[in-house]
């Protein structure tokens, strides 16, 4: 039997190609060398962070303050307000394992609007979640002996409830108040910043091995730890569900993302670009319905560079096209995907979800 990985890295459908709008990573019939992707990653690197752009804060005060700790039925949680610039907290759950099959600890930020959902427990009555079960990815890594870190996205710390979310209105509120304080930066850089202090959490326990610390999200969860796996590389693996990998498969141009400059004549940029950048280190893609079979035409063109570096069986998807939920079965074999990438062994009774 193929290992799983071989499996999830085999395009299910016939090869769609690159489509003409899509800029390759390299010339057509160019076949490039390690050392060209050196220099065209580096090229890449330099347009995506003039695209995201940069915060127009210096140096803060890093320092955790820990708001309450407790023990739920999975985990020990410790709730935290932790400092992502001047004056600015966000909320997070670090959730510790209750038995720890290996040492250190493999870690895992799950970001999302709020940590609640992503670890299957309300912080608010102490009680566990039946909702959404399948998504409850803190939850399942952290049965599974991961360290794990829950987040928030930023408009919840940003400003105060408007009293209603009719057309996305505490997001626009908070979009633009981030933008007139960090007018060089953009919403989708503020979400990676706010997930990469999550992983500088994380990195705090010395019984963390960062080099098996992956990030995982659904929906805007999936952005979040799409992008922040591409820009920072501490995060060994990535798994991203239904999140949108081309720019016309949501809405990327909202002011809380990357804004109207994607649409801009002449933008050229696009999701097998970022995917590039997360090369060599793990990838895979849940596609259920933001994302569907043309993934695969990113996931495609990204596997060029994947293959330069011997880890083609390192990026892949699972395609259940079922709705934008996953599926019981497309969690449990990412679980044994990551297993398998990190070199751990599965631990079956943990993966029921």
């Amino acid at each position: 039997m193929r290992p799983l990985s071989q499996e999830l890295s085999r395009p299910s459908i016939e090869d769609l190609g690159v489509p003409q709008e899509l800029e390759p990573l390299f010339p057509p019939g160019v076949e490039p060398a390690l050392e060209d992707w050196r220099l065209r990653r580096a090229e890449l690197l330099a347009r995506w962070r003039a695209v995201v752009g940069e915060p127009s804060f210096g140096a803060f005060d890093r320092e955790p303050e820990v708001i309450d700790e407790f023990d739920a039925p999975d985990f020990h949680g410790t709730i935290l307000r932790q400092p992502t610039g001047p004056g600015q907290r966000q909320q997070v759950l670090l959730m510790e394992p209750l038995e720890a099959p290996v040492s250190p600890l493999p870690g895992a930020v799950v970001p999302y609007y709020h940590p609640d959902l992503m670890a299957g427990f309300d912080l608010a009555s102490r009680a566990p979640l039946a909702e959404r079960p399948n998504v409850q990815f803190g939850r399942h890594l952290v049965r599974q002996g991961y360290r794990v870190v829950c987040t928030e996205a930023f408009p919840y710390n940003t400003v105060p409830d408007p009293g209603s979310e009719e057309g996305f209105a505490w997001w626009r509120a908070a979009a633009a108040k981030l933008l007139a304080d960090n007018p060089s930066w953009t919403g989708i850089g503020k979400l990676v910043w706010d997930t990469s202090r999550a992983l500088d959490l994380l990195l705090d326990h010395p019984d963390t091995d960062a080099d098996r610390i992956l990030v995982m999200g659904h929906s805007l969860g999936g952005k979040m730890a799409f992008y922040a796996a591409a820009f920072d590389e501490r995060f060994k693996a990535a798994i991203c569900s239904d999140f949108g990998i081309g720019w016309t498969f949501t809405n990327w141009d909202a002011p809380w993302y990357f804004g109207e400059q994607i649409r801009r004549a002449g933008f050229r940029l696009n999701g097998h670009h970022a995917l590039a950048l997360i090369a060599p280190r793990s990838f895979l893609l849940i596609a259920g319905d933001a994302d569907r079979p043309e993934s695969w035409q990113h996931i495609n063109e990204a596997r060029r560079v994947y293959r330069l570096h011997g880890r083609e069986d390192a990026v892949g998807c699972f395609l259940h096209m079922t709705g934008h939920q996953p599926t019981t079965q497309s969690i449990v074999t990412a679980y044994r995907w990551l297993a398998e990438q990190f070199g751990l062994e599965e631990q079956p009774w943990r993966l029921e979800v």
